[in-house]
């Protein structure tokens, strides 16, 4: 039986992964406003937001996660997303 110490050390690890994909995927915010530009589409796009929340919903549900909460944690991740094109298209409200 691992002591709760380790249990707690490789959450600490995973943690770190999960903050560093997040940091990924935001900062692919900068590509997603270019191609949005390019092709003329609002930064808050409702359809690739449905979408996103169904392919999480779907990818919880054969991992045997609760889907309803995959997606409110995605719905973080959209918002940090859309800040962070709104950021960078000048209209944004963050420090």
């Amino acid at each position: 039986m691992k002591k709760l110490s380790q249990i707690r050390t490789e959450i600490e690890a995973i943690d770190k992964d999960i903050i560093t994909l997040i940091e990924k995927r935001t900062n692919l915010a900068k590509y997603v406003l270019e191609a949005k530009k390019h092709d003329g589409k609002p930064i808050n796009d409702e359809g690739q937001n449905k979408a996103v929340m169904e392919r999480v919903a779907n990818i919880a549900t054969e991992c045997g996660l609760d889907a309803g909460e995959v997606k409110n944690v995605f719905k973080v991740l959209i918002k940090m997303s859309i800040e962070r094109q709104h950021e960078l298209s000048g209209e944004g409200n963050l420090p």
